[in-house]
């Protein structure tokens, strides 16, 4: 089917079966033209509505609120809407029962389970009313791809063969091919390859690790892609390197997002790709120190996200376990949606020197200056506090001069503290697709 066709026929849908998603992506577009003043006050309005809501509908918020004295009316102000608790994971975890309002339903609670990255997995819900789907047509425009262009997506499928193919009959005619992260092997990376060569999708979406497994099997294979309109990564930093990596592969330009478990789609680069806009239309994202005080733009710190959205399992002023960093100048695009730095990995992603000193912002860009020189590397502290650096080395012709460098650069910032080794590797293992860059054995109460 043509394109014209394919995306006359999204248009009805849009307009019929799919009436609701439609005008949401038709409210998300006009909202990222608003003046910055609006944006603020409708964001306000969205923060203060959620959460007079999870008081009044919410057992564990109307308690919890509740004992602390919290009026819904007064979180319109931004010094009222700083003071509300902030919830860690153990705490939802604890009291995952309570969350759930009374508007929640078997029909309308989707359950969402963290990967358990941090050792101690998740379980929420988000609420299927809100079509989520709307958040990617609009970030996919960004990129010059519409929401009828078949793609591709690498990265966790769990449905059988009937939900996939009422997954296939709901797209029509639209096709989405995938590669199932978790179960990666030569077959599936072959089938892969044949569908993308027959599909020839706009958009290739994954995991940041399995995507870069996929990229070598084409190279070992002397295999090539029709080239995409963009390439889309999440689930690990995009290095400089890795971006590099993959472009050159896929022969497109890549694109990084933030999602979550347990929030969905967070934010995501636009064509300038100079920071990540939030969707702060649908997530309000603060950056906090580790007591809880906002940070200044700039500032790194740990990330607290409250979903405005979800009115089944409220989620509100929810520390994620990432740091990042808010920019206080707007995009050159001039869309009103707020601009983040890429997240700079888990607050447990964390290099502990003996005399005290943590390692943790721009860990990850140790070889931004020679992004040629690596292909992947992992960053891994042992129990003695020795670190070691995991290295798939690049095609730069003086790759490993260029990564003795950045390493000895390394062990100069920490004054050769701990000894600080390199080992090449031909590959770095990972899980579901996701690789880990930072490993650190020493205790953190250490």
């Amino acid at each position: 089917m043509s394109t014209p066709m394919r995306r006359a026929f999204f248009r009805a849908k849009a307009a019929t079966v799919r009436a609701k998603a439609g005008s949401f992506h038709r409210e998300l577009l006009a909202n990222e033209r608003l003046a910055p003043d609006e944006f603020t006050q409708m964001q306000n309005r969205l923060a203060r509505d959620i959460a007079a809501f999870a008081m009044k509908s919410s057992p564990f918020y109307g308690r919890h609120y509740g004992e602390l004295g919290i009026r819904p009316n007064s979180l319109i102000d931004p010094e009222a809407w700083a003071a509300l608790p902030i919830l860690d994971r153990a705490t939802v975890k604890q009291h995952a029962a309570e969350f759930r309002t009374a508007e929640a339903t078997d029909a309308n609670a989707r359950p969402a389970l963290t990967g358990g990255s941090t050792g101690e997995p998740l379980a929420t819900f988000h609420d299927a009313r809100v079509p989520s789907l709307a958040l990617s047509w609009r970030m996919y425009s960004w990129w010059g791809v519409e929401p009828s262009d078949d793609l591709a997506r690498v990265g966790r499928w769990n449905f059988g063969r009937l939900a996939t193919l009422k997954n296939d009959v709901a797209w029509w005619p639209t096709k989405q091919v995938y590669l199932d992260a978790g179960l990666i092997s030569a077959q599936t990376m072959e089938t892969f390859h044949r569908q993308l060569t027959a599909t020839r999708p706009r958009l290739i979406e994954g995991y940041v690790g399995a995507m870069l497994e996929f990229a070598d099997f084409l190279e070992r294979r002397k295999l090539t892609v029709p080239a995409p309109t963009a390439i889309a990564t999440t689930a690990a930093p995009l290095t400089a390197s890795v971006r590099a990596r993959l472009e050159s592969v896929f022969g497109a330009p890549v694109y990084d997002e933030y999602r979550g478990s347990e929030f969905g789609w967070i934010a995501g680069e636009c064509g300038h790709r100079d920071g990540l806009h939030v969707f702060a239309d649908v997530r309000r994202v603060e950056v906090v120190d580790e007591d809880g005080a906002p940070a200044a733009p700039g500032q790194l710190g740990d990330l607290v996200i409250t979903d405005l959205r979800n009115r089944v399992f409220p989620m509100i002023r929810y520390r994620t376990g990432d740091k990042g960093i808010l920019r206080g100048e707007p995009c050159r695009c001039g869309r009103a949606l707020p601009l983040m730095e890429q997240p700079q990995g888990r607050t447990t992603d964390l290099i502990r020197l003996p005399s005290g000193t943590v390692l943790a912002h721009r860990l990850m860009g140790m070889f931004a200056a020679h992004p040629e020189a690596v292909r992947l590397f992992q960053i891994h502290q042992l129990s003695d506090y020795s670190i070691i650096i995991r290295v798939v080395v690049g095609d730069g012709a003086q790759a490993r001069d260029q990564i003795e460098s950045a390493v000895t650069s390394l062990r100069e910032r920490i004054a050769d503290e701990v000894p600080v080794t390199v080992e090449y590797v031909d590959a770095l293992p990972y899980t579901g697709g996701k690789t880990k860059y930072v490993i650190s054995d020493v205790p953190t109460t250490t």
